[in-house]
This record gives C-alpha cells, structure tokens and sequence, in this order.
C-alpha cells in the first residue's frame, strides 16, 4: 500500500510505521431528522447534511534507544499541539493528493511496550469533514455572447459543490444564472469592460466584490438553495441570461473538488 498522509507539512511515517488507515475510505454520518407530522405515518423527508468527521491513525513507532524515542515523541508533540487548523494531506494509490483541514484535540494513546517501541492511536478531527482535490476543476470561462447561453460545470468530486467562487467579467448590466438543479442567482448593476465581481463565500458569509466598486454583495440575489450555487458531481449546464453588454463579456465558476 502506498497511499500516505502529511500533517503540518511532516509525512506521518516520519514517526513511525501507519498500521490503520481505514476511516479515509469510510461514509459519513449525517446529521438532522426527518419531520414528524402528527397523525402522519412515518416522517417527512429533510435534506441532511454531513456532520464533522474524525479520521484515525494507528502508529509503530520505534527508535534506536530510549533517548531517540522520546526525542522523536517531542518532535511528534509539537507537531500535533498546533492550536490552529493544518493540512491533512492524503496522497492516493494513483498519486493525486486531497487535502482537508483538521487538528489533533485528544489524547494520543501511547502503550510503551519497550524503551525503543510504543506504539499510538492517533484522531485527527476535521471540522469540515471534506477533502478537497489538489487541483482546481477544468477551467469553464465562458464568453455570453447569445441569450440565453448554455455554460456548462464539471465538478470532478464525489460529492455537491456548496461553496464555488463565481466571476463575472464585463461587459454587463444584469447577469441572471438558472440551474436545472432548482437554483437561480442573479447580480444587478453595471459591470464595465475590463471590470468583473467576484461572487463566493468566506468563512460561512457571502461576499461580492467588484474590482472598482469594492463591497456589491447588496447587488446579489439568490433562491432555490441556501447556497449561492450548488453542483452535484458530473455535469451541470445553467442556462445564463444577461443584458447590457456587447456580447464579450464572460463568466466562469472555479473550486477545488470535494471529497467525501
């Protein structure tokens, strides 16, 4: 087996040989309820949505003597104690690599069975329970040149895309995208040639940002979804409406596939 992990940019067979690796492979727990309806048999479906995730690492680690196994015990600590989010980089049997943040927030376990072998059970908490591929989905810039336009994106992961990043680049006076998914998202006001908005999520808020204007999130309309946009896996094609403009101007949506 050759697939591999990092952690705060250290390899975690620096420390030892990884004897468990199987939570990477496993599904995750939703969570929320169906709805009861009194008087109603069974329930009613509610959409759920992923839970955090904790992945686990067995680890054998062994050192020439007892003073290289604790000095490599300090090495391993610090790397761990991080009170901040680090990658959790996992680098496939094929060699592409998914990244996910995470942190390390219980006791490591330690059974010393020598003074040069202990071994450790280590869980790496992952708040946002995705991986996200190392490269972005194909690039899909599309110039609107008819109206409607069929824009089509392919998002290459296992999993809906909740959170792209959205850029309209003028000309345009009104740019409207409708899903098959059910969604629609509309930005009003005047985007000049050679000026664009940027329209996306940050830590949970939404933002929209023009290049001269600065904050335009006001301009910003959206139904169908909690979400800006959403793009199950595979192909979506939106159909993007637009006014104003000389049929130059462009759009295009941009994120790294997740992962379940």
């Amino acid at each position: 087996m050759t697939t591999a992990f990092e952690f705060n940019s250290v390899t975690l067979a620096t420390y030892g040989k990884v004897t468990l690796i199987n939570d990477y492979l496993e599904f995750l727990q939703a969570r929320g309820e169906n709805k009861v309806i009194p008087y109603h048999h069974g329930a009613i479906f509610s959409k759920k949505y992923f839970g955090e995730r904790t992945i686990t690492f067995g680890i054998a680690v062994t050192a020439a003597s007892a003073t290289a196994l604790e000095t490599l015990f300090d090495t391993m600590r610090a790397a761990f104690a991080v009170r901040t989010q680090k990658v959790l980089k996992c680098t496939l049997e094929d060699s592409s690599i998914r990244n996910a943040n995470a942190t390390v927030n219980k006791p490591i376990q330690v059974n010393r069975i020598t003074n040069t072998f202990a071994r450790v059970v280590v869980e790496f908490d992952l708040a946002d329970p995705i991986f996200r591929g190392e490269t972005a989905i194909p690039d899909n810039t599309t110039t609107i040149d008819t109206d409607p336009h069929n824009f089509t994106v392919n998002n290459t992961g296992t999993i809906e895309e909740r959170d792209p990043k959205i850029t309209i680049t003028g000309p345009f006076s009104l740019v409207t995208f409708n899903s098959p998914l059910g969604w629609t998202m509309t930005y009003t006001g005047a985007i000049d040639a050679g000026e664009n908005v940027v329209i996306g999520t940050l830590n949970g808020e939404y933002y929209a940002t023009h290049n001269v204007d600065g904050n335009v999130i006001g301009k910003v309309t959206h139904g169908g979804s909690a979400a800006l946009m959403t793009f199950d896996p595979g192909e979506t094609t939106l159909e993007v409406y637009t006014t104003g403009g000389d049929n130059s101007g462009t759009v295009r949506v941009e994120f790294y596939p997740p992962f379940i």
